[in-house]
């Protein structure tokens, strides 16, 4: 939980410097390709996919509270105690804060162990190297 503290501080101090903005349709497209990437590299358990769309020190938290480094997510996504069975986004809000995106969206998410959760889901890219990465991503149920 202290790893958000910090993101969350920072993402708060790029919005009061830069202020959201709606990207461009280009930057918007990119980052929504590397979700969706994401999502199907989860689905297929793909290991190399992963270690290159999120960042080193990932912040990766679950609704149940758990949270988790980058390895530790790619370890139970590619074969550790979860195994993904469908993810599917809704209507997506992005806004962008200089070469940071984050995007809101409610989503199912099936598991083999947990079924189906409804979501609230948080995910904060950042254009890393050329290209966005995952850096921190936080899920809340939908009562």
């Amino acid at each position: 939980m202290n790893k958000l503290i910090p993101l969350g501080v920072g993402v708060l101090a790029v919005a009061s410097i830069c202020g959201a903005a709606e990207p461009s349709a280009a930057v918007k497209d990119a980052v929504l390709k590397a979700e969706s990437a994401w999502k199907e590299a989860v689905l297929k358990a793909d290991r190399p996919a992963l270690e290159k769309l999120v960042v080193d020190d990932l912040s990766y938290t679950h609704s149940s509270g758990k949270t988790q480094t980058k390895e530790q997510f790619i370890a139970e996504a590619t074969g550790g105690a979860l195994h993904y069975k469908a993810i599917d986004f809704g209507d997506s809000l992005v806004r962008q804060y200089g070469n940071t995106v984050v995007i809101t969206h409610p989503t199912t998410i099936t598991t083999t162990e947990t079924g189906t959760s409804h979501l609230y889901i948080c995910e904060v890219w950042a254009k890393v190297q050329g290209r966005w990465q995952l850096a921190s991503r936080l899920a809340t149920k939908i009562p």
